[in-house]
């Protein structure tokens, strides 16, 4: 026992080497932050910008000793060029010697050159505060981007910058920098947005300006040409049982893309959801993915590791983001994930012993408890912001995940009922190296505010205030950092017996709030199980006065304080800090003198200024009635003026009386049955209260059994630890293995044997096991696993050879034949191009893959060949003629060949465009295959020249102006002229259509056709050419009229009543000859241009109903006839002359 009490207080003395306890001995630094600068145009942008009210921060950083700082934002502006400070700094670290500090200022983005040497003692040595001067001259920088070479237009453009250059825009296009007189190249960096994706643009340039100089830039901007696009496409699948809450991909490049993918995943074999990225600028991406799944503690946060290489995006196409592995095309992100898993066990036996006592870890907080909605999704889905989680790394990657458990204050303890799981995806389902970095706990004792860490003094208790971060993990690297393959899984258990420290705070100058203290430390030894361990810690924790989230925080500060905080067995240096306020009000940071501590298991340790009781771990279990006990006082500059001890909160028994400076205690005390409870106390005069510590002990005799309840002293029973586990099905589809994984025995000197049922081969599919150990006392435990035998033999596949093939219609219709077995399941074969489709000319290498039930599969490959074995036809365009347009001939763009084959459409070559002489030109076009056979054509290119003096002569037949016959006899006379070359050529045109050829008569060159004419007015041409290409054209018109005339009767109209038989008949006639009208057979008249109106006054001699009838014949002969009547009313009766009267007679 002396010697592990030496042990312990060699470690201690190191530990606490920097002092007792946080006593925050400050002095005040002050002083005046000031830009020298007289340039009126520099005076007038400081009076204008963003920071002329006093912006800025002091910070001050010691150098002897080190490790202490404060900084502070609280500034009082004297002008825009000048500011004051004040803040609360160290000052009693060495004494009177005082500390020597660096002090750095900045305005807004500007930083002042650093002023060293400045020390600061203490009030007692120096009453007055320390004062500073930090000036500078600075010059100016600035960059105008323009349209033009003047800049007098701004540019637009977007994320300037400039390297190792702090900028800021007073107004558009114009950025600008504050700097110390320097000189030194840069680069200049914009960005163009185009309708295609944006453009950037590097551009050097110098920065340089002296004291109170200005310099400007002018940078022309032009516009870019938009950068050509691509797509991106693929799949996107974790293979995990957790509810998928949300996904979501970034592409980073020459363009930056974040595409957030609603609904369920993209599995490979639906590409119908997978996602896309159109219009991407071509270049190669760096791309990346996230994920949300799982509900409630199994609430996974998920960013995948990065890609091991880049995503080429090439213009017009769309990118697969795919690799082959192992001959398989594989998706980035359609992954089997692997998985970390374990226990999480955290102990504080005193609260086991003291029920009512308060443990830190019953403050701890969960993010993935944090669930408004109840839907298992926390409120705030980056469960690490505040939450208590297991941390994952992987090359740019990480997981998050919480475990299950609830501290139970009565056993002392947070044990997991069921192993945690991190789900750990990789890309391309490669193998991965994962570290997890660490356990974080998150530690929050009071009530949420929207959602936010929020209080103030009278708000909380401040015995059970609790907030900060405990980080810890395995020292060993092997112990948490893997290389693990899809599916693979590795456990790390966290297992820590927690301690309660309390430091007290308390300022000589001025006062504080949110006290702060950073820890860091480690364990390695036996732990509170008697299991070997190793691991490091670190941690920030916060205490009282407590201020977060209310305005005025400095209004709560005070004197003095504490903070509470929770730590594993181990060694700890604590780095304490404090927001600071001073006499006058001014808020600042600032670091104090380390402390260390080292602690045991349950222990509970008050460090009260300026002494600290630490006593060396009693182990938790006596192993008779009766233990020593040791430990040390740390109190220099004190001396201590009495140590004592209560045993099981007995009478106090006193050590010693003025102890002296650092003492050293050890004393032995008898042991009840079971619970002990041990403290040990100091003090010194001007103390509050003592300074304390506690010890639990427990002693429970091996020769009775166990007789403590709950007593974990006397022959604990084995702990039975299972795994699930996977494994790959035998010859005869079975398989077997242990879940064993990693069962002991707690008590030193005992053996433990485990066995497991079902002990046989399992089938396939997934089946428990349990497995129960007892150790060598008899005492037994028992715990479940799984084993999941999976059929990962691909089946057996062979691909029958296929004999060439006769192409006809673009291909080979090609049936594909294979065989494949498997021993486990039935299998599915499918074959690219599919079996039974459509192969191309050539030779294609067909992959067959047969997959069995379970999901394996494997390939085959057969070529299949398909071959052309007929040639093309061809037909020629018809022959060409053209009069000459040059002195070389004429411009020809020959005709198309029209060429067809059996199997594909053939490649047709012919001849090419350009200037072709006059005369005739014989011209080939060939068809090729693609079996590489030919067929060929030719036809003619005729250039004449109508310049000749003497040409053939031509004569046409005459032919009708107009006429109804839709075949028209067409013939004339070709003859050469005296002394000329003969005719070689004749033909006819009709609208300048395709020549018609005809052959002269030998004896008079008569030429005689029939020509097809639709309705219309058609110009007939025969041309003839003599064989020097001399020509001849002669043309008449022929109108071919199918419609008859459109005849009206104007007047009079029918059945009109009309007295006399003269009658003046008006008609009105439309047709594209000229039309003859004739009005019952007695008058005619002509109206030439085929549209007009007559009038015709003839005599219908009868009386009564009479029939009129006008006709309207066109030049064609096509008639149109109207018969009408009208009513010719009776004349009227003769009037008699009356004669004599008879009495005259």
């Amino acid at each position: 026992m002396e010697a592990e009490a030496g042990d312990f207080l060699a470690q201690a003395e190191a530990a606490l080497d920097g002092g007792g306890a946080v006593e925050l001995e400050s002095n005040v630094l002050k002083g005046t932050v000031r830009l020298t600068n007289a340039n009126p145009q520099v005076l007038a942008m400081l009076a204008t910008d963003a920071w002329r009210n006093g912006s800025g921060t002091v910070s001050a950083t010691s150098s002897t000793p080190t490790g202490f700082g404060a900084s502070t934002g609280s500034l009082v502006s004297v002008s825009p060029s000048e500011y004051r400070f004040e803040m609360l700094v160290e000052a009693g670290a060495r004494g009177d010697l005082g500390v020597v500090y660096t002090v750095n200022a900045t305005r807004g983005n500007y930083s002042f050159p650093g002023l060293s040497g400045v020390t600061v003692q203490p009030v007692a040595a120096q009453p007055a505060p320390t004062e500073v001067t930090l000036q500078s001259c600075i010059g100016v920088v600035e960059y105008q981007l323009g349209t033009d070479a003047t800049c007098q237009t701004p540019a637009t453009v977007a994320g300037v910058s400039v390297s190792n250059l702090s900028l800021h825009v007073p107004s558009t296009g114009l950025y600008r920098s504050y700097i110390t007189p320097v000189a030194r190249s840069a680069t200049l960096i914009y960005r163009i947005n185009t309708p295609t994706g944006p453009v950037l643009t590097e551009i050097p340039v110098q920065v340089a300006a002296g004291c109170d100089e200005v310099v400007r830039t002018c940078i022309p901007v032009t516009t870019p040409v938009p950068p050509v696009v691509g797509h991106a496409t693929g799949a996107f699948e974790i293979h995990d049982a957790r509810v998928l809450y949300s996904k979501s991909m970034s592409f980073s490049g020459p363009d930056s893309r974040s595409l957030s993918l609603p609904g369920p995943w993209s599995p490979v074999s639906s590409p119908a959801t997978w996602w896309t990225v159109p219009n991407l600028p071509v270049g190669a991406y760096a791309v990346d993915a996230a994920a949300y799944l799982g509900t409630g503690r199994n609430f996974t946060v998920y960013n995948a590791p990065s890609l091991p290489s880049t995503l080429s995006i090439t213009e017009g196409q769309t990118s697969l983001l795919t690799r082959q592995v192992g001959g398989v095309t594989r998706h980035a992100y359609d992954m089997h994930p692997a998985y970390f898993y374990g226990s999480v066990q955290l102990a504080d036996p005193y609260m086991r012993q003291h029920p009512g006592a308060w443990s830190s870890l019953q403050a701890l907080f969960f993010e993935a408890d944090q669930d408004t909605n109840g839907d298992g999704v926390p409120n705030n889905i980056s469960i690490s912001a505040k939450g208590t989680y297991l941390s994952a790394v992987a090359n740019g990657g990480l997981s998050y995940t919480a475990f299950p458990g609830t501290f139970n204050p009565s056993l002392g303890e947070l044990a997991s009922t069921t192993p945690y799981e991190q789900v750990l995806p990789s890309p391309y389902d490669l193998p991965t190296t994962w570290s997890q970095n660490g356990l974080v706990l998150n530690f929050w004792s009071e009530p949420l505010i929207n959602n936010a860490f929020t209080t103030r003094p009278g708000l909380y208790d401040p015995a059970r205030f609790r907030y900060g971060l405990l980080t810890t993990r395995s020292s060993a690297v092997s112990a948490y950092s893997v290389v693990l393959n899809p599916e693979q899984r590795f456990r790390i258990d966290h297992e820590y017996c927690f301690n309660e420290v309390q430091v007290a705070y308390s300022a000589t100058l001025g006062r504080f709030f949110n006290p702060r203290a950073d820890v860091s430390g480690s364990f390695s030894g036996m732990d509170w199980r008697n299991q070997s361990v190793s691991y490091v810690t670190s941690a920030f924790f916060y205490g009282t006065p407590a201020v977060w989230n209310f305005p005025n925080p400095a209004t709560y500060a005070e004197t003095s304080g504490q903070i509470s905080l929770s730590l594993p067995q181990g060694t700890f240096t604590l780095r304490p800090s404090a927001s600071m306020v001073s006499d006058s009000g001014t808020v600042n940071t600032a670091s104090f003198a380390p402390i260390g501590v080292t602690l045991g298991c349950g222990q509970r340790i008050k460090l009260v200024p300026p002494l600290a009781v630490s006593l060396a771990s009693l182990e938790g279990c006596a192993t008779s009635d009766s233990k020593q006990v040791s430990g040390q006082v740390k109190s220099r500059p004190a001396e201590v003026d009495r140590i004592w001890y209560r045993l099981n909160d007995g009478p106090e028994v006193t050590l010693c009386t003025n102890c002296g400076f650092d003492p050293t205690f050890a004393f032995t005390v008898p042991l009840q049955t079971c619970d002990n409870s041990i403290q040990v106390f100091a003090y010194t005069e001007g103390m509050s209260e003592p300074a304390s510590a506690v010890e639990q002990l427990v002693w429970d005799d091996a020769a009775d059994g166990p007789s403590c309840p709950g007593s974990f002293c006397v022959n604990r029973p084995p702990v039975a630890r299972c795994r699930n586990l996977t494994v790959a099905a035998n010859g005869t589809c079975g398989g077997w293995a242990s879940v064993n994984d990693g069962s002991y025995d707690p008590d030193t000197g005992d053996t433990v044997e485990c066995v497991q049922t079902p002990a046989p081969q399992y089938p396939l599919g997934s089946h428990p096991a349990t497995l129960t150990c007892t150790d060598s006392t008899g005492l037994s435990s028992s715990c479940e696993g799984t084993v999941t035998v999976r059929d990962e033999t691909p089946p057996q596949l062979a691909c029958a050879p296929v004999p060439e093939q006769e192409c006809s219609a673009g291909g080979a219709t090609v049936n594909l034949a294979t065989t494949a077995t498997d021993t486990c399941s039935t299998v599915t074969t499918t074959c690219t191009p599919v079996s039974g489709g459509i192969f191309p000319p050539g030779t294609t290498t067909a992959t067959c893959t047969a997959t069995d039930g379970a999901g394996n599969g494997v390939s085959c490959t057969v070529p299949v060949t398909v071959r052309d074995t007929h040639p093309p036809t061809i037909t020629c365009p018809a022959p060409i003629r053209i009069e000459r347009t040059g002195p070389d001939g004429a411009t020809v763009t020959p005709g198309v060949a029209t060429a067809s084959d059996t199997c594909a459409p053939p490649q047709v070559t012919g001849p090419a465009a350009g200037t072709y002489p006059v005369g005739t030109t014989t011209v080939t076009y060939t068809a090729t295959d693609v079996g590489g056979h030919q067929a060929s054509c030719t036809s003619t290119i005729q250039v004449t020249d109508s310049q000749f003096t003497d040409p053939p002569n031509v004569t046409m037949c005459n032919l009708p102006r107009y006429t109804r016959e839709t075949t028209l006899m067409a013939c004339g006379w070709t003859t050469p002229q005296p002394n000329a070359a003969p005719v070689a050529s004749a033909s006819f045109r009709v609208d300048g259509g395709a020549a018609i050829p005809v052959t002269p008569d030998l004896s008079g060159g008569f030429v005689i056709t029939w020509l097809p004419l639709a309705e219309g007015t058609h110009v007939i041409e025969l041309t003839a050419i003599d064989t020097r290409g001399a020509t001849t054209h002669k043309q008449m018109t022929v109108t071919v009229d199918l419609t008859p005339p459109v005849l009206t009767l104007l007047s009079p109209l029918p059945d009109v009543s009309l007295a006399s038989p003269v009658v003046t008949v008006t008609s009105s006639v439309q047709d594209v000859s000229p039309t003859t009208v004739t009005t019952q057979w007695l008058q005619t008249s002509t109206v030439d241009s085929g549209t007009g109106q007559v009038n015709h006054t003839v005599d219908l001699f009868n009386r009564g109903f009479v029939p009129l009838m006008v006709t309207a014949t066109d030049a064609a002969g096509n008639t149109t006839q109207l018969l009408t009547q009208v009513f010719i009313e009776p004349a009227p009766p003769a009037v008699l002359a009356q004669g004599p009267s008879a009495s005259a007679r």
